[in-house]
């Protein structure tokens, strides 16, 4: 049977097996009960990959979140590892003692406000383990998933210089992830006449989530980022340079890594 919200789990066929959770049970026993949240199953399977298996796996050795991060606090990307996600926001697991980077990061250029994790601290990571477990039991979302908010998206030079060129060179920042298919999560309103979602979803390669449909779907649901890139500060096109290039167009090889993978 193929799962119904494919875009959210991407699923690799035949390997081994460190933690699986049952998509069929979960479909079951949280989003069949009423019309408003088939609804939000339909928004989620707008843009989707058919999935080969109906097993969720857990590939990190760990559960608790572990957090690398480049660039100055201004203009700051971090790759998040097991990056918990539940009532519309972000939860960072940690064991007393753990030192951790300063993880706030911007994901909209056009506005100053910065996007910080919650963080809940554990005694040990037993405690942690046991915690994740048994007690919240959260979704996995497999591979790397890649954040931004995106204003005027309707406006297709807005949705790729200002929304999605930027967040692509925050995942530059941490090679080699840009060579590979992604998931995005956007920060985007609805739009039904909006073709920049569409071309969200097939530069990326594994779909496009909403975040407002995640927001509803983890109301009391736990969900886990296997690894979440979010950060593009000012590397918008908007935010203009002495000279005159796209931010991380020419060190990083930005410019010409859109362009082919455009």
């Amino acid at each position: 049977m193929r799962p119904l919200i494919p875009n959210v789990f991407n699923i690799e066929k035949n390997q081994i097996n460190e933690q699986h959770y049952s998509n069929i049970n979960y479909i079951k026993n949280n989003f069949t009960s009423s019309t408003p949240e088939k609804s939000l199953l339909l928004q989620i399977n707008k843009h989707t990959l058919t999935l080969t298996d109906s097993k969720f796996i857990h590939h990190n050795k760990t559960l608790e979140t572990t957090i690398q991060c480049v660039g100055s606090p201004y203009n700051q990307s971090c790759l998040y590892h097991n990056l918990y996600y539940v009532n519309s926001w972000y939860m960072i697991l940690t064991v007393k003692g753990k030192q951790l980077p300063s993880y706030s990061v911007r994901t909209d250029a056009f506005t100053m406000l910065h996007t910080t994790p919650s963080k809940r601290v554990f005694d040990s990571y037993s405690h942690l383990e046991r915690f994740v477990r048994t007690v919240i039991d959260p979704r996995i979302i497999p591979s790397v998933t890649l954040h931004f908010s995106q204003p005027w998206h309707d406006n297709i030079g807005h949705a790729l210089f200002d929304g999605l060129y930027p967040a692509f060179v925050a995942l530059i920042r941490f090679p080699p992830r840009h060579l590979h298919p992604f998931r995005i999560l956007a920060g985007i309103d609805n739009c039904n006449t909006c073709w920049s979602e569409d071309i969200y979803s097939r530069f990326g390669g594994l779909g496009i989530l909403k975040q407002s449909v995640l927001n509803k779907i983890s109301n009391g649901h736990w969900f886990m980022f296997e690894e979440l890139v979010m950060g593009s500060g000012t590397l918008c096109q908007r935010c203009t340079q002495p000279n005159l290039q796209l931010p991380g167009g020419v060190e990083l090889d930005g410019s010409r890594l859109f362009r082919d993978r455009i």
